[in-house]
């Protein structure tokens, strides 16, 4: 996934959604904006941030037909019970995002 501020993006995984970094890369001493960063989601799964200066935020509202060209417009998690689920649910939104 591509990110213009890894930051703002490693708060939110790593502090919101409580998933382990393990493995950044990158950052260069010229300001080239060149990072790498994965986060652990489960077993067996990562998720991985390549940040891109200059990169448009997206935002598409739930439920909403994407206008334009995307490649997706959402990923997913999974959790072993559906209090598991409200617990994330709230956690987001005490976060302010959209759930």
């Amino acid at each position: 996934m591509v990110t213009n501020d890894m930051e703002k993006t490693v708060r939110f995984y790593k502090d919101v959604m409580g998933f382990p970094m393990i493995a950044a890369i990158g950052g260069n001493p010229n300001g080239l904006r060149a990072r790498h960063s994965f986060f652990e989601t489960g077993p067996n799964s990562t998720i991985a941030f390549f940040e891109w200066t200059g990169a448009e935020d997206y935002h598409k509202p739930a439920g909403l037909e994407a206008a334009g060209q995307i490649q997706f417009d959402h990923v997913s998690f999974d959790v072993e019970t559906e209090d598991e689920l409200i617990e994330l649910q709230q956690k987001l939104e005490k976060a302010g995002q959209e759930v």
